[in-house]
């Protein structure tokens, strides 16, 4: 098999790879099958590298290093969270005190952002002096609010002991009022988790959002003029949230939704002060898309556990862990963090990737058994692209039972044909051949197009009924900032060389969020009368090498495809989420135990 898709690299004159991964999903391409999938992106940075004179804190129970223990002392006689309850002193995480101890991480991520990265002394809590002054349970709210600590069903309600803490707007305002601003310090504002733990409706999310826009605001009126900004983690995956299925769900949905607001929020500011000749620099550490790679590909993050505490469990390294109790982090996940906005502030995460490249072999049959690719152009601009269906090239590299005469047909979401051909060479011989992607055999077929932005489909067939293996594959010809968002191709999966094979290359940029899907059962209730009952799933890079093996989507990362919101509606169904450095990609769908049927192959680029 992978010496057929090796060779098939060369079917390209001008690129050394075809690659086939995937193609994710348009959205109205045909009626068998529809999903909405929510595209958000990442934050507005405006990124510079900057020797920051010191770091002053606002946020919640993730950056607390000693408030909220400061207070239980003041209110109930005793600190919390403390060494007697298993929690570093006046930190909800470890240390190399706690039960387990953590071996290579001290301190929450703020303060080892500070003392590792930027060689700054960490900010210590504000009730003893300091310039931290994030508080356990805070909100992005005004005032003081109440809340409980010790044996919280949920994040600080309904525990054994109730005190009150100051929200971020308190916080701000505490700051403002006893110190005067610098300039060249570094602000952070990190809340919103509790305030969509507490509420995570639509109405909340943009509260939420508006209210860290204000709370930057008050700052820069005051003169701060340096910011980072987190959003939030999938909150559905933090296991305090486990056992209810609709409140993962709605979690999950909110925290993405915070994402793309709190981004459009902190843009609309950014551009208001500068439109008033003030400029600030707003760092926005995209936790949510750090995690979900961390929940997607633990192990490449130095986690063998990304769903249980470590917190009291013998035998286990915390560092290796990422929730220390069921809702924060180990000193292992602080350092992730760290390191992540340490990348951000120095300037050196790049532009996400974009997929150059599409393509996909399947079998071509007739009915519902054509070959059938779809994409998403998404953004602003219109897009240039060459649209192939090979067949008898497919024959020179080993393969048998090629499709000898394809035709292709490209429709928009309106079901319109936007371009048609039988043989390339037939309507726009010139300006395929000067695109260097002109087809080998006569027969083959190629469209070249310049597309608005919006969903796609490419519609392979055999001439006058013709079946068998063919190609389908899409390429950009220009350098427009539209990219092609999701890709999907529906096909017939058989055995040895009919499976379903798909491909995707990857550009130069930080690594994108990809998600592979493989469809197979939910097809019947789009009208499909032969869907694949259950498929199976194979990632594999440009060697050949397996990156991910997926049988069932429940199996390994549902944490991770259930936070992207796109988890299969058929437990059969396949899924991963991946982040992939630039290179060739290939997927492979096969039905388990050798079993045939018509199948979705997927990948989505999340941003």
């Amino acid at each position: 098999m992978f010496l057929i898709l090796r060779e098939m690299q060369r079917l390209h004159p001008k690129h050394n790879a075809v690659s086939f991964l995937v193609k994710g999903i348009i959205m109205g391409i045909r009626k068998f099958f529809r999903v909405v999938v929510l595209l958000t992106a990442s934050f507005i940075v405006n990124a510079r590298v900057s020797a920051f004179t010191q770091v002053i804190v606002f946020g919640d129970s993730l950056s607390d290093d000693g408030n909220i223990a400061h207070r239980a002392r003041d209110t109930v006689g005793f600190s919390y969270p403390s060494r007697n309850f298993n929690y570093s002193n006046y930190r909800f995480t470890d240390d190399t005190n706690t039960a387990p101890a953590a071996n290579l991480y001290t301190g929450t991520w703020h303060e080892q952002l500070a003392k590792t990265f930027l060689s700054l002394p960490k900010a210590t809590n504000s009730l003893d002096g300091g310039t931290n002054y994030a508080f356990g349970g805070a909100t992005t709210k005004d005032g003081t609010q109440e809340r409980t600590i010790i044996n919280n069903p949920f994040p600080f309600t309904g525990g054994d002991f109730t005190i009150a803490i100051d929200n971020i707007g308190k916080q701000v305002n505490d700051y403002l009022v006893s110190h005067v601003t610098d300039p060249n310090a570094l602000y952070i504002i990190w809340g919103g988790g509790n305030d969509l733990f507490d509420d995570f409706s639509a109405t909340s999310v943009n509260n939420t959002a508006n209210r860290v826009g204000g709370l930057i605001m008050r700052l820069v009126n005051a003169g701060a003029r340096n910011f980072l900004v987190p959003n939030v983690p999938p909150l559905g995956a933090v296991p305090n949230s486990f056992g209810d299925p609709n409140r993962v769900a709605g979690l999950d949905l909110a925290s993405a939704n915070y994402r793309s607001q709190l981004n459009s929020v902190v843009a609309s500011v950014i551009s208001g002060y500068a439109a008033n000749g003030i400029t600030i620099h707003v760092y926005g550490l995209d936790v949510w898309l750090d995690v979900i790679r961390a929940l997607g590909q633990p192990r490449r993050y130095g986690f063998v556990n990304t769903t249980v505490p470590a917190q009291d469990q013998s035998g286990v390294n915390p560092d290796t862990y990422l929730f220390w109790d069921d809702i924060h982090p180990t000193t292992g996940g602080h350092h992730q963090l760290a390191s992540e906005a340490n990348r951000l502030l120095t300037g050196q995460i790049a532009p996400l990737a974009k997929a150059t490249n599409i393509s996909t072999r399947g079998m071509v049959g007739t009915g519902e058994d054509v070959l059938i690719a779809g994409f998403i152009i998404s953004g602003s601009q219109p897009k240039k692209v060459i649209v192939r269906a090979l067949g008898p090239t497919l024959g020179t590299l080993g393969v048998s039972g090629v499709l000898a005469d394809p035709t292709i047909v490209v429709v928009n979401s309106s079901k319109v044909v936007v371009a048609s051909n039988d043989d390339w060479r037939s309507t726009q011989e010139a300006q395929i051949a000067a695109s260097g992607f002109a087809p080998r055999n006569n027969l083959e077929s190629a469209i070249i197009a310049t597309l608005p932005p919006g969903s796609y489909s490419a519609v392979v067939s055999g001439k006058n009924g013709g079946t068998g293996i063919g190609l389908v594959d899409v390429y950009e010809l220009d350098a427009t900032t539209s990219i092609f968002q999701d890709l999907s191709t529906r096909g017939f999966v058989g055995t040895g060389d009919n499976v379903l094979i798909g491909g995707l290359i990857i550009g130069n940029g930080e690594q994108p969020l990809i998600v592979v899907r493989a469809i197979g059962p939910t097809l019947g209730s789009f009208g499909i009368t032969q869907p694949l009952q259950d498929p199976t799933l194979e990632v594999r890079d440009a060697n050949g090498g397996l990156i991910s093996f997926e049988n069932d989507w429940q199996d390994n990362t549902p944490t991770a495809v259930k936070a992207v919101l796109l988890q299969p509606q058929d437990s059969r169904e396949a899924a991963v989420v991946l982040s992939l450095p630039a290179g060739n990609y290939t997927a492979i769908v096969r039905g388990k135990n050798g079993t045939t049927g018509v199948a979705l192959v997927e990948a989505y680029r999340i941003r």
